[in-house]
């Protein structure tokens, strides 16, 4: 089964057990107040299932989401006006982009392990949002809220958003030249450089565009939960790589992958958080079933590859 095809379906039982279990959690005003956080949780996930991909590990997300979504909470001030409000949201996604080029550079070109180096910049980031917001939450300009906080044709805006980024990647990871040559890179790097298609290129355009895609899920973030915290991109640190986990997704990047399955695994992990809630379970309860998701993810194809290798 194709790897979207099998998140879906693991998607699908989760959603039964959770009519069985919390019927309240399967009524449409649930669903709707589900999805503008699954299409917040979707949009970095796309970025990190790129880095990964390509055998990376962005562990920055948390930092850049945070920065850039006060970056466009605090200095507008709480403007209405709109060229003052769109002039701090592309300030915003031009800072989410360059966080990631300067990280996709040090890893490209200087061969600093991504782990070490998405660590460093997550630091940097967190210091330079508590200097730039004084450690106080902000409410987001009225037009971010009443954006993303509103409707067109009954869905909520965040999910035409997230709709128009994965038509967008899709389309070019299918569709041309340029993912084509970003899957050969990730499958079989020797083989890429070999046919002439620039490695240190890809390498680095990968942390850009997710830098970017972090940045509009800040932005997306900001609007609907209005006064978002300092620290309000932590949660997606580890929200973002059982995304890709749960997508059937290979943590070392040595298949294809799927950016449709990520998406669906984003879903899963919303829908279990708002079930989780429901049973009246914690918050911790939530995290621990993103830890197990991401420890399985990891440890069991390697278990299962150790076991190959001794049994044959």
């Amino acid at each position: 089964m194709p790897l979207a095809a099998k998140s879906f379906v693991a998607t699908v039982v989760l959603v039964i057990i959770g009519s069985i279990l919390a019927p309240s959690t399967i009524n449409s005003a649930a669903i709707l107040s589900t999805l503008p956080y699954f299409a917040i949780l979707a949009m970095p996930s796309i970025g990190q299932h790129l880095v990964i991909q390509q055998r990376g590990l962005d562990l920055s997300v948390a930092g850049i989401m945070s920065f850039t979504a006060v970056i466009v909470t605090k200095l507008p001030d709480g403007s209405t006006h709109f060229g003052t409000v769109i002039f701090w949201v592309v300030v915003a996604l031009a800072v989410g982009a360059l966080c990631g080029a300067l990280t996709g550079a040090i890893i490209t070109y200087l061969g600093v392990p991504p782990l070490v180096t998405t660590i460093g910049a997550n630091a940097i980031l967190f210091g330079l949002t508590y200097w730039v917001s004084t450690g106080a939450s902000v409410q987001a300009p009225p037009m971010l809220v009443s954006f993303f906080e509103g409707r067109a044709l009954f869905v909520p805006n965040t999910i035409w958003v997230l709709a128009v980024v994965v038509g967008a990647v899709v389309f070019v990871m299918t569709r041309t030249v340029i993912g084509r040559r970003f899957i050969a890179v990730s499958v079989n790097p020797a083989a890429a450089h070999a046919v002439g298609i620039p490695l240190e290129t890809y390498g680095l355009l990968t942390y850009v565009v997710a830098g970017l895609l972090y940045a509009i899920a800040a932005i997306m973030l900001s609007g609907y939960l209005v006064s978002p915290t300092v620290l309000c991109g932590l949660p997606y640190l580890l929200g973002t790589i059982a995304a890709v986990v749960v997508g059937g997704n290979s943590i070392g990047g040595v298949t294809k992958g799927s950016v449709v399955a990520t998406i669906i695994g984003a879903f899963f992990l919303t829908y279990l958080a708002q079930l989780v809630t429901a049973l009246g379970f914690g918050g911790s309860a939530e995290d621990l079933a993103d830890a197990v998701i991401v420890i399985g993810g990891v440890a069991l194809p390697e278990a299962a590859r150790r076991l190959r290798l001794r049994y044959g």
